[in-house]
């Protein structure tokens, strides 16, 4: 793929390096509409090779219409003889998939730092009870993300270690009535959390360690799909916020680290009862 970051509007493909091919034949170049008639504003961007931060809104705004296409796909689709969702209570189970976070940390002997984390993995098991279109859920959690790398002021390097988190939610969820068999759901959960990191390590630096319980609110949407009368597969995306300020000891000197925030995919199984 070309890395060009070339304004197509002043010159078009003529603009392009030699190693693009301008016709995109094997995907040597995407490109983003910025003005037009169609949008009330012209959209400000920067050229640049910030990646990620471009990444994320792409990712934002495929997951948008994704989500729009297929609430209307699965409300024809569910037009067909289905099964209603169970009221009474259910068990859940949803395995999920972490993504990598960011921890900002300061101390009064330290330079401020970043430590990123790699992807991780996580287990929610919940007890609920349903009524009509509402749920509500008691959830235990456990997740766990390596640690990958620190900068700071200088420095910084890769890192061995790890950050558990064992924590408990409250959580309401809206199932959108699209239909029987499939259902859209949205939901949002206020608890509390045990996150430690266990022997953070830069090599030449003593280890990073503490405990802390905090607050936690997540955010969660996704589908459910009608396996039995009794069984539900579940597919989704979860927030969660870590409020309030974490303490850490690094040889001795404290560290205080900033609220963090995690991203999760998540899929799993409902059983009502």
């Amino acid at each position: 793929m070309c890395e060009t970051g070339v304004d197509l509007g002043n010159g078009g493909p003529a603009g392009l390096p030699p190693h693009c091919d301008p016709c995109r034949e094997n995907g040597e170049f995407y490109t983003i509409i910025v003005e037009g008639f169609v949008f009330l504003r012209t959209f400000l961007f920067r050229i640049g090779k910030n990646k990620e931060t471009a990444l994320k809104i792409i990712a934002v705004m495929a997951s948008g219409v994704f989500f729009l296409l297929m609430a209307e796909t699965l409300r024809a689709a569910d037009e067909e003889e289905g099964t209603t969702p169970q009221t009474g209570f259910y068990v859940s189970f949803t395995p999920s998939a972490v993504g990598p976070f960011s921890i900002d940390t300061t101390s009064p002997g330290l330079s401020p730092g970043t430590t990123k984390t790699r992807w991780g993995v996580g287990m929610d098991g919940g007890l609920g009870y349903r009524y009509n279109d509402f749920r509500v859920e008691g959830q235990v959690m456990y997740g766990r993300n390596d640690a990958d790398h620190v900068s700071f002021s200088g420095g910084g390097g890769d890192l061995s270690g790890y950050y558990d988190m064992w924590g408990a939610t409250v959580n309401i969820f809206y199932d959108i009535p699209v239909g029987a068999r499939f259902r859209p759901y949205v939901g949002a959960g206020l608890g509390g959390i045990r996150f430690k990191a266990h022997d953070i390590t830069l090599t030449g630096f003593p280890p990073t360690c503490g405990s802390n319980t905090l607050f936690t609110y997540r955010l969660m949407a996704g589908i459910s799909y009608a396996l039995t009368d009794a069984w539900r597969l579940i597919l989704g995306y979860r927030f969660m916020g870590i409020g309030g300020q974490q303490d850490y000891e690094t040889g001795g000197v404290p560290l205080h680290g900033d609220p963090i925030h995690t991203h999760a995919v998540q899929a799993g199984m409902q059983f009502y009862f």
